[in-house]
């Protein structure tokens, strides 16, 4: 017979046994919820980790393109280098998990870019969570990055006039630009077919192009000698003597880049100009007002040529000086009939421009105007150059950038030849700095041992501009 003490110890036998199913169900939740919260958390972290790590192996690969005799072989040099930087960003273990192989695919496209995308996953095994979840397995995270690489097209546009040499330079001033030009700048490219379009031309009195650009698909450097780069063995080849055209050797730099056929062009397109000093000749076709009476042989009424602005004698002195446009210091003739000055040069690269000119067009042939002239042209051609999205970049040399060499014009301060590099560029310092256009940088070498670190930091920030 039942009473009343058995049946309050069965009844509170039976809650201390269902309290007892009732903890250990929450405490299965609860180490559950905590396992939840843990793997979750590692699996973020390991995401988190392998996003890095592909991120950096895409953009390795992206710059490894630049290496390389053909397409397979720098692909070939990409995975290698994406695989190696995902290794090092991602290490065996990390958070307990393993990654796996990555896949590195690089795709160059027809509008002038490489894409290279790296898939990586790497396989984290749960712990906590495993309370909840019977005989779960391991969990397997993946992550993918793409990085693009642009084609480059570049003219280097090199000052080789006289004064690179004594007095005014040391004697192995040259030598250094030339390993300047060659090892800090030219090095950076991938000269294979496939890779980066480098052209180049010298100017002094005139401008010639020494190294056409590739205007084929094939790309690369157009070589010469036996598959030396004509590029590197032009450089070499230079010497200095004249004066300086910096107008006619832009021009002639943007005609030649602009020779590649739209449709082949790459996505990134540079011009850089070295100078040493101020701009002083201009090139065009000029009416004389006899037909004799110089140099040129009588009879004619016009000559093409660099007419030169020297640098002695009053600022209303006629200029009669006049150098082959086409070639980068040879003598036309002396011109003391030549009264005017056309509204463009060659190219039909006006005259006119900030510095101002005489009442005109046409313009009275004066020192003072050539020389303004001058300077005007040659922030045309780099105005022509930024408005089809062409970068320039500037290179100067030398104390005499710094000072006022042509003190027949009334020139202030801002007419230094520094400042008109930095105007060629649109650097930010320039005082016709525009952000809407592109922006690019004059880099400024006190002697020649400093060349070699301009021309490099150069190439780095183009090379940073293909990714």
């Amino acid at each position: 017979m039942w009473t009343m003490e058995l049946l309050r110890r069965r009844l509170t036998g039976s809650a201390r046994g269902q309290m007892t199913i009732v903890v250990a169900l929450v405490l299965v939740v609860l180490v559950g919820m905590a396992g939840l919260a843990i793997d979750s958390g590692r699996a973020y972290g390991v995401k988190a980790k392998l996003n890095a790590a592909v991120d950096a192996a895409s953009l390795a690969g992206a710059r490894a393109l630049a290496e390389g005799d053909d397409d397979a072989a720098r692909i070939a040099h990409a995975s290698a280098t994406a695989e190696r930087f995902f290794a090092a960003n991602y290490p065996n273990g990390f958070l307990g998990s393993e990654p796996g192989p990555i896949q590195t695919i690089a795709e160059h496209d027809a509008a002038g870019f490489w894409r290279v995308t790296v898939n990586g996953s790497a396989v984290m095994p749960v712990t906590l969570l495993r309370v909840l979840l019977p005989a779960p397995g391991p969990v397997t995270v993946v992550a993918s990055s793409q990085a693009l690489r642009r084609d480059v097209d570049v003219m280097l546009v090199l000052d080789t006039s006289g004064s690179l040499g004594p007095p005014t330079s040391p004697h192995d001033t040259l030598a250094k630009l030339k390993v300047a030009a060659i090892n800090g700048f030219v090095a950076h490219f991938s000269a294979a077919p496939g890779g980066d379009r480098v052209g180049l031309v010298a100017f002094a009195s005139g401008a010639v192009l020494s190294v056409p650009i590739d205007k084929t698909a094939h790309r690369g450097f157009v070589r010469t000698n036996g598959g030396h780069t004509g590029v590197v063995d032009q450089v070499q080849a230079l010497t200095i003597s004249g004066s300086t055209a910096q107008a006619e050797g832009l021009r002639r730099g943007l005609d030649e880049i602009n020779q590649v056929p739209q449709h082949l062009r790459s996505s990134l397109r540079v011009i850089l100009l070295f100078s040493d000093g101020a701009p002083n000749g201009v090139s065009g076709t000029f009416t004389r007002s006899s037909g004799g009476g110089g140099g040129g042989g009588g009879g004619t009424a016009e000559v093409v040529g660099s007419l030169y602005s020297e640098t002695d004698g009053p600022g209303n002195a006629r200029a009669t000086r006049l150098f082959r446009a086409d070639r980068r210091d040879s003598a036309h003739g002396t011109y003391d009939d030549i009264a005017s000055l056309p509204a463009t040069g060659l190219g039909n690269v006006a005259l006119a421009g900030a510095r101002g000119l005489g009442a005109g067009p046409p313009y009275g042939n004066t020192r003072c105007n050539v020389n303004k002239a001058a300077r005007n042209m040659v922030e045309n051609v780099a105005n022509q150059a930024r408005n089809q999205g062409i970068m320039v970049y500037t290179v100067g040399l030398g104390a005499r950038l710094n000072s006022l060499e042509v003190t027949f014009c009334g020139y202030g301060n801002a007419e230094r030849g520094a400042n008109i590099l930095r105007r060629v560029a649109n650097d930010r310092s320039a005082d016709t700095h525009d952000p809407s256009d592109p922006i690019g940088r004059y880099c400024y070498a006190a002697d020649a041992d400093e060349l070699k670190a301009c021309f490099s930091e150069i190439a780095s920030e183009v090379l940073r501009l293909t990714m």
